[in-house]
C-alpha cells in the first residue's frame, strides 16, 4: 500500500485531498492507497487567505469561478445559493456582496467540502490520517520513500509527497524585524490589531491587494490615524466591475499565437503578444488608442481610482476586461515564452498586467475613495528605503531626496517571488539540500504537465502546488487555477501507482 502525504491544509491542500479521494474511489484503489494530510493549524480548509475573521476581506475573484472542484467552477455559487435560501446568516445586502463574498465564507465552504470528502473517504474504505504539526524537512530515505521531519523532531515516512504550502511569509526586510514598530506580515490580522494604536500614522509597504487588505483591517478596527501606502511605482490595482463583459477574442488567441510559433519556428516574443493585445483592445473600442497616454505616471492614485471606479460601474473598460478574458489561456501563453522573454515581460509591462489582471472589487474601491476624500489615506510612489528612528518609528525615503515619518511600518508587499526570500523552514531546507531548484523568474522548477518537482538528484515523487511555482506558472495565487493543477497532480500520482504495480 502506497502512502500519499499532503503538506498543508489550506485551499490547495484541501483541493488535492478532495480530488485524490474522488479519483481513488472512482478507480477503486482504496486497497492500494492511503492518505495523510498535515496542517500546522487546527482548522483545515482555511489557511492564511481564508482564515481571516474580517468580513471586509472579500474574495478578489468573482464567486462563480471559485468552486473547489476542477470541472465545476460554479459549485461555490450553487453552495452559496443553497445556504442563503436556508440560513439567514448567509444572506447578502448588496449585489457587490453577492459577487465578491467574504473570504471567511469561502473558507467555510472549503472546510465543509473537505469534511464531506473526509467522510466519503472513510465510508469508501480509504485509510486517512490527519496530523497537526509543522513539517520542516522532506528527505529521500534508503527505502525509496520520503522521511518527513516535524518541528518537534517527530518523523513519518511517505511514498508520495504533495507540497501545498500556501503563501509563505517574506523575509525581505530582515533589518527591520528587530523593531517593535515593524510588522513583517499582515496575516493573521492579529499582528496588526496588537501592535498598532488607533492614532498611529501607519506606513504600509506595498500598494497591491495585500496592502488594500491591510488598510481594510485597520479601518475595521476604527483606526483614526493617517495611512500611507508606499511602493516604487505608487500604482493601485484597477477596479473590477460586478460582472466582466464577455469578449469574443479575434487577435490574441492561442490559435494565432501558435500559428506565429509554427510560421517562425520559434517562441513568441512579448512585443508580438502585446501587438495582438493592442489590436484586440482597439477592435473592441472601435478606434486607435494613444497607448503612451495610458501610462499612469502623470496623475495621482486618487485621480486614477476615480477613473477606474467609473469604468467599473459601467462594466469595465476593454483593457481590464481583456486581461480577465485571457485568464484561462494566460498560463499556456506564459509557458510558450522563453525565460528571457518572461523577464522582459516583467520589466516592460508586468506592473500594468498586474494591476489590470489582479484588480480590486468595486466595493473595496468605494472604501478607499472615501478614505482619500477624508485625507486619511494616501498612496505614495518613489519608495527608496526605510530607516529606523530610535524609539520613534521609521523614516521613509523617496526619490528626489524626499522623506517622511511613520509611527508603525507594515510589510504588505505580498509573498515574494524568489524561494530564497520565503520565510518557511521547509522551503529553505529543501533549497539547501537542492531538492528544489530556484527558477530564474521566481519559484521553483516543476514539470508543469504533472506538477512534479524537477530536481537534479533523481526523479522524485514530490509535487508542488500554489505560489511556490510562480516562475514557471501564471495565476498561482488564484484558487480556480490551483484547483486545476490539483487535478493534474492527483491524476499523475495515481497513474504512477497503478503503472508501477502492473510493471512490478
Amino acid at each position: 500500500m502506497k502512502n500519499i502525504t499532503i503538506v498543508g491544509g489550506g485551499a490547495c491542500g484541501s483541493a488535492v485531498f478532495i480530488e485524490l479521494v474522488i479519483q481513488i474511489l472512482a478507480e477503486e484503489l482504496q486497497e492500494k492507497v492511503r492518505l495523510t494530510l498535515i496542517e500546522k493549524d487546527k482548522k483545515i480548509g482555511y489557511g492564511l487567505a481564508f482564515g481571516t475573521q474580517q468580513k471586509s476581506h472579500l474574495l478578489n475573484t468573482q464567486a462563480d469561478l471559485m468552486g473547489i472542484f476542477g470541472e465545476e467552477p460554479e459549485h461555490f455559487v450553487t453552495w452559496l445559493k443553497e445556504k442563503r435560501k436556508n440560513f439567514e446568516t448567509y444572506r447578502t445586502s448588496s449585489e457587490a456582496e453577492e459577487t465578491y463574498t467574504s473570504r471567511l465564507l469561502y473558507g467555510d465552504y472549503v472546510a465543509e467540502q473537505f469534511s464531506v470528502f473526509k467522510e466519503k473517504a472513510v465510508q469508501g474504505g480509504i485509510q486517512v490520517n490527519f496530523l497537526e504539526g509543522e513539517v520542516v524537512n522532506v528527505e529521500k530515505n534508503k527505502t525509496e520513500a520520503f522521511t518527513l521531519s516535524f518541528a518537534n523532531q517527530e518523523q513519518i515516512t511517505s511514498d508520495y509527497v504533495v507540497l501545498a504550502l500556501g503563501t509563505p511569509k517574506p523575509n525581505t526586510f530582515k533589518d527591520c524585524e528587530q523593531y517593535k514598530e515593524f510588522i513583517n506580515f499582515p496575516w493573521p490580522v492579529e499582528n496588526l490589531k496588537q501592535k498598532i494604536s488607533p492614532e498611529d500614522t501607519v506606513g504600509v509597504l506595498g500598494t497591491s491587494l495585500s496592502a488594500i487588505d491591510t488598510v481594510l483591517t485597520l479601518i475595521d478596527q476604527n483606526h483614526k490615524g493617517k495611512i500611507k501606502l508606499i511602493s516604487p511605482e505608487g500604482l493601485l490595482p484597477r477596479v473590477q466591475p460586478l460582472q466582466n463583459n464577455e469578449i469574443d477574442r479575434k487577435f490574441i488567441t492561442l490559435s494565432n499565437i501558435h500559428q506565429l510559433k509554427r510560421d517562425e519556428t520559434r517562441k513568441p516574443k512579448v512585443k508580438e503578444l502585446f501587438k495582438l493585445f493592442m489590436q484586440e483592445v482597439e477592435a473592441l473600442e472601435g478606434f486607435s488608442l494613444d497607448w503612451n497616454a495610458l501610462k499612469r505616471d502623470d496623475r495621482s492614485a486618487e485621480e486614477f481610482l476615480e477613473i477606474d471606479i467609473y469604468a467599473a460601474e459601467n462594466n469595465g473598460d476593454s483593457l481590464l476586461n481583456l486581461a480577465y478574458a485571457l485568464r484561462h489561456d494566460a498560463s499556456t501563453i506564459w509557458s510558450w515564452l522563453s525565460t528571457e522573454q518572461k523577464k522582459h515581460f516583467g520589466d516592460w509591462i508586468g506592473k500594468y498586467w498586474q494591476i489590470n489582471r489582479h484588480a480590486m472589487p468595486l466595493h473595496n474601491a468605494y472604501k478607499l475613495k472615501k478614505l482619500m476624500e477624508n485625507n486619511q489615506l494616501e498612496v505614495i510612489g518613489g519608495y527608496q528605503e526605510a530607516n529606523y528612528i530610535e524609539n520613534n518609528g521609521f523614516e521613509i525615503k523617496l526619490e528626489k531626496a524626499e522623506s517622511f515619518k511613520v509611527d508603525k511600518l507594515v510589510n504588505a508587499t505580498g509573498t515574494p517571488s524568489s524561494v530564497e526570500s520565503m520565510e518557511n523552514a521547509l522551503i529553505q531546507n529543501l533549497l539547501k539540500s537542492q531538492t528544489i531548484i530556484p527558477h530564474e523568474i521566481g519559484g521553483i522548477y516543476i514539470d508543469e504537465r504533472t506538477m512534479r518537482v524537477v530536481t537534479p538528484k533523481q526523479d522524485l515523487p514530490l509535487y508542488a502546488l500554489g505560489h511556490i511555482n510562480n516562475g514557471m506558472l501564471l495565476d498561482v495565487n488564484s484558487v480556480w487555477f490551483n484547483v486545476k493543477t490539483s487535478m493534474i497532480a492527483a491524476k499523475d500520482i495515481l497513474f504512477k501507482i497503478q503503472m508501477n504495480e502492473r510493471l512490478s
